[in-house]
């Protein structure tokens, strides 16, 4: 494993090849994470220092060092710590000016975040020079209806609309050119189901698991969610639906308390804007979609792979792929999508593990719903 490294215009700074321990973690529709231990010499020290950004070597995927620690343990052992994520987290350095509202596939309204945040806003103090837009990919997908909040976390704005449409995103960067480009992806269909890909089955029976954990669970389900808006003494208070279609035993209920979103708010230059009912309308039904994410059903099967196997990562699948799981003594085979890895070297072993499907919510994220 070879870690090389770079200052924000990706000038070389150096290279690592003694490491303890990194974890390299890719998400589908959401920033990675990284973690790096390495033994404490004056060079590592000198080229993990925050804001510097590292790509493993033929990647295409940078990390910026946002956390250092050195330490001393009992036996005398000094190491650096080194924690950061992924630079597309950069998109979360900004936030919406002006509200998204519109009717559109998903690849254009991804675009169109990153355009007016990052690649060519208004302001050009925004602007990050390095990042570009990637050529648009031909991904189908029908129009969705996207309704942003006013002053929205960019990234936030991304990750709902994405996993409206179940598409990854991601910056990646070409190192020799110095530049970095924000492209929307979609992973293959590599299901048993299908003819058109050569399928990908994970099955013990196979020999390419080598752990495996299965979780299916509606205890945090909900079905329809009604939305309150603002609360205000000239008028009722507006109430949307989301999920009206459930009935019966199948319809599970939540409020979603929206009073943060007012039809009228105040812009970057401090005038009042009013938003007209169908525009209010459309966000607080985006709020709704947004938070019965939080209460969908759960199904994952998270597994550690054994890459000495027949299926070869980043050959027969990578993140995003839809694939087929199967364990015949659990009596389980379902479809799911990689939507996580997290890449795993220590003392020269790589470990492969992956979450099949969406993992079940952390349950401070239930209690903010909740609570809201």
């Amino acid at each position: 494993m070879e870690l090389r490294i770079y200052d924000a215009e990706m000038t070389l700074q150096g290279v690592i090849d003694e490491i303890t321990s990194l974890i390299w973690t890719r998400r589908y529709w959401a920033s990675g994470e990284f973690k790096l231990l390495v033994p404490f010499t004056d060079r590592h020290a000198a080229l993990l220092v925050k804001n510097r950004l590292i790509m493993k070597r033929g990647d295409t995927e940078a990390g910026e060092v946002r956390y250092v620690n050195i330490k001393k343990n009992s036996q005398g052992l000094e190491e650096i710590e080194v924690q950061g994520r992924f630079i597309t987290c950069w998109i979360a350095k900004r936030i919406l000016l002006t509200p998204i509202i519109t009717t559109d596939n998903t690849q254009n309204i991804l675009r169109r975040i990153v355009t007016e945040t990052i690649t060519n806003p208004a302001n050009a103090a925004r602007r990050l020079h390095s990042v570009m837009l990637a050529p648009l990919s031909g991904i189908t997908r029908p129009n969705i209806k996207y309704a942003s909040e006013p002053f929205m976390n960019a990234l936030l704005a991304c990750e709902t609309a994405a996993k409206a449409s179940k598409l990854g995103f991601h910056i990646v960067t070409d190192n020799r050119a110095g530049e970095h480009f924000f492209r929307v992806y979609d992973g293959k269909d590599l299901t048993a189901d299908q003819t058109e890909n050569p399928p990908c089955i994970f099955s013990q029976e196979f020999d390419n698991i080598l752990e495996q954990e299965y979780t299916n669970s509606v205890e945090n389900l909900r079905s329809t969610a009604f939305v309150g808006g603002e609360e205000r003494q000239d008028a009722p208070r507006r109430v949307v639906e989301v999920g009206h279609t459930a009935a019966g035993l199948e319809r599970e209920e939540v409020f979603i308390n929206a009073t943060d979103i007012t039809q009228t708010y105040k812009n970057a230059a401090g005038q009042d804007v009013t938003m007209t009912d169908a525009q209010y309308g459309d966000m607080l039904l985006q709020r709704g979609a947004s938070e019965l994410e939080h209460f969908a059903e759960t199904l994952s099967f998270s597994s550690k792979v054994n890459t000495y196997s027949n299926l070869k990562y980043k050959e027969d699948y990578d993140l995003g792929d839809r694939v087929t799981c199967v364990n015949k003594r659990w009596n389980i085979r379902i479809n799911v999508r990689i939507t996580e890895i997290a890449e795993i070297y220590q003392r020269n072993i790589e470990e492969i593990d992956i979450t099949f499907g969406e993992s079940l919510p952390a349950l401070i994220d239930t209690l903010r719903q909740i609570l809201k």
